[in-house]
């Protein structure tokens, strides 16, 4: 019972504290939003930069890496061409999630909020 009690005078503090963790909370995502990370593949024949709030900035292919896009006979470049570019965009996707967890990491650490491993 002492627990529940314990519980809600917690739960109470945070609603207390809901304005200025809205506040952090929209810093955080512009913060985001200027963060870049890079994914590159081919041993930079393919590059990729996306913010850590999740959208591609930009997507930079070698001009021969193109070719092979656009030309019907060559199939198998083709196909490692796209594979390529997947992988880089995968990479700064992957890249940009873990800049996303250490930025909001510290902003509830900043808080005092306790997140859950892996939260």
């Amino acid at each position: 019972m002492f627990d529940d009690l314990k519980n809600l005078k917690q739960f109470a503090g945070i609603l207390k504290e809901l304005p200025r963790m809205q506040e952090r909370m929209e810093e955080v995502r512009a913060r985001l939003d200027e963060v870049r990370v890079t994914g590159e593949t081919g041993g930079g024949a393919v590059r990729c930069v996306v913010t850590a709030a999740m959208r591609v900035v930009s997507l930079d292919v070698d001009p021969a890496m193109l070719g092979a896009l656009v030309d019907p006979a060559a199939d198998a470049d083709r196909e490692m061409a796209t594979d390529l570019i997947a992988g880089a965009v995968n990479q700064a996707l992957t890249r940009a999630r873990e800049a996303a967890e250490v930025e909001m990491k510290q902003v509830a650490a900043d808080m005092g909020i306790p997140l859950p491993p892996g939260g």
